[in-house]
């Protein structure tokens, strides 16, 4: 039940934008043109882009999904669910009986302070992101932002202000197993065996 692979940013969805000039990264809250909304099958209203200054950052569509409550202004990361052109395998169109594959297909993205993507999940694929730190996982399995580097998949997690405590006891390479202790500013770790 895949989509198909073929997918796109929005070229330039015509919107207007409700934004005033602020020298912080801002989620300006947009009105996307019914015609393309109608063209691409989409009925939400609450999208955002990216702003600084009253100027888009990028071309692309979010919305602020779920528990989540970005604050681009202090966060130095935070997480969108962003939106893209995309088409429906036929395998989709045949079991819903549609006939239309156009969508826009939400993921969910996580972008820094400057408003670059620096993650961008599957559809289907819900991360967290550790709050104030560099840190995010999936599942049970954890990773730094900026680099994609696997820390481990940990049983257990417990955290201070400063660090991320990992328990990764059932590591198959032994020599991974203990206690990482993560900076959650900078990403860097030490194993306590």
């Amino acid at each position: 039940m895949n989509n198909e692979q073929k997918s796109m940013t929005p070229q330039n969805p015509p919107c207007f934008i409700h934004s005033v000039g602020n020298s912080a990264l801002q989620l300006s809250p947009i009105k996307v043109d019914s015609e393309y909304c109608k063209k691409w099958n989409e009925r939400m209203t609450d999208f955002v882009v990216l702003t600084r200054n009253g100027e888009l950052i990028n071309n692309n569509l979010y919305r602020v999904g779920g528990l989540n409550n970005p604050n681009p202004a202090k966060d130095n990361y935070f997480m969108l669910i962003k939106y893209v052109e995309a088409f429906y395998s036929a395998e989709i169109l045949r079991m819903s009986k549609t006939r239309d594959a156009k969508h826009l297909e939400g993921r969910w993205c996580i972008i820094d302070k400057n408003g670059v993507e620096k993650v961008e999940f599957e559809q289907f694929k819900h991360p967290y992101l550790v709050k104030d730190s560099c840190i995010y996982s999936i599942g049970s399995d954890y990773y730094n932002v900026e680099t994609g580097e696997h820390y481990c998949n940990a049983s257990t997690s417990m955290q201070s202000s400063n660090f991320l405590f990992l328990d990764n006891r059932f590591d198959s390479d032994k020599s991974n197993r203990g206690v990482f202790k993560i900076c959650k500013k900078t990403g860097e770790y030490e194993l306590f065996s």
